[in-house]
């Protein structure tokens, strides 16, 4: 069987670099171009772009659209090239290769995916767009795609965060949840406090309750907070610990009071190492739990009559 795809030596000039149909990253990094450039200065293209040829000698960059730039920028008058011939029109194999082809170098950010997805659901029935998925490590699930392409729907600052990583996909699914406003100002605070997952869906999930129940927008909520606490220099720790701590008594005011009154509780009582005492959930009634820690079984034999003495007196007599 003849192969629909094979590498030839094609002259840069025929490559458009204009029509950019099939291009996956909308955020092009100009660090990650620099190192590319100096590989390809040192050791040439190892990793040859893929091509898809037209009837007029000209072709349209599938993948490794950098490499075809970088061969442009140093004059280069021909590379070889991986290319789709002219005579092939089975958008299932031109969007499989270009897929294969992308995922040579590096698994697809949660964003490039959902570019991929948005591209090629006009051109291939839903059967072919769920076998794609497992290929990115999805499970073959029709509902998927659609949840990926909504993505593209967040703010510039939050669709950044999902493409570098910095936000994570479940803190992308709750932002939807705000106005375009909200998301941005979000976004820009999650990657300047650099919060990890959970304290992300900490964030997320108190100032959105907050802003339905006060009918603020986010900006409005986070400010009240600035002007409370504008003199105040901490680091970023601080910062999120604190910001964190706000949003909590500003949620659940009685909880928080419940929890310092129950610290200086503790304290008052000066616990021994080994000794701790515990609340019910959320405070839901006074019953408090105390627990002991004891070296081993016998330690604890040892001086069971003594505490089960304390426990019920009326049985010790």
């Amino acid at each position: 069987m003849t192969p629909l795809t094979q590498y030839r030596l094609i002259t840069v000039s025929n490559i458009d670099l204009s029509d950019k149909r099939y291009t996956l990253n909308p955020f092009p990094s100009t660090e990650s171009m620099e190192a590319l450039r100096d590989d390809i200065g040192t050791y040439g293209i190892l990793h040859p772009p893929l091509l898809l040829e037209h009837n007029d000698n000209e072709f349209t960059v599938l993948s490794g659209r950098k490499r075809v730039q970088i061969a442009a920028e140093n004059r280069n008058i021909s590379i070889t090239a991986l290319i789709i011939e002219h005579t092939v029109h089975d958008q299932q194999l031109i969007y499989s290769t270009l897929l294969q082809h992308q995922l040579i170098g590096a698994p697809l950010s949660i964003i490039e995916q959902a570019v991929f997805f948005q591209k090629a659901m006009p051109c291939l029935p839903k059967k072919s767009i769920v076998e794609f998925l497992p290929l990115m490590g999805y499970k073959p699930k029709p509902h998927i795609p659609d949840e990926l392409i909504s993505f593209l729907e967040l703010a510039p600052a939050a669709r950044l965060g999902l493409h570098k990583g910095t936000i994570s996909p479940r803190t992308g699914k709750k932002l939807l949840l705000f106005p375009l406003a909200d998301q941005q100002k979000l976004a820009e605070l999650i990657n300047e406090l650099q919060l990890g997952g959970s304290k992300q869906q900490k964030l997320v999930d108190q100032v959105l309750e907050l802003t339905k129940r006060l009918r603020l927008s986010v900006d409005e909520l986070l400010n009240s907070r600035q002007e409370e606490e504008q003199d105040r220099q901490l680091n970023e720790p601080q910062k999120t610990a604190s910001l964190l701590k706000w949003l909590q008594q500003k949620c659940s005011p009685k909880s928080v009071a419940a929890e310092a009154d129950f610290t200086k509780f503790c304290q008052q009582l000066q616990l021994p190492p080994g000794v701790k005492l515990g609340h019910t959930l959320s405070f839901e009634d006074k019953q408090v739990t105390l627990s002991l820690e004891f070296a081993s079984r016998k330690h604890l034999e040892k001086i069971w009559p003594q505490i089960k003495a304390l426990l019920h007196p009326s049985h010790s007599s």
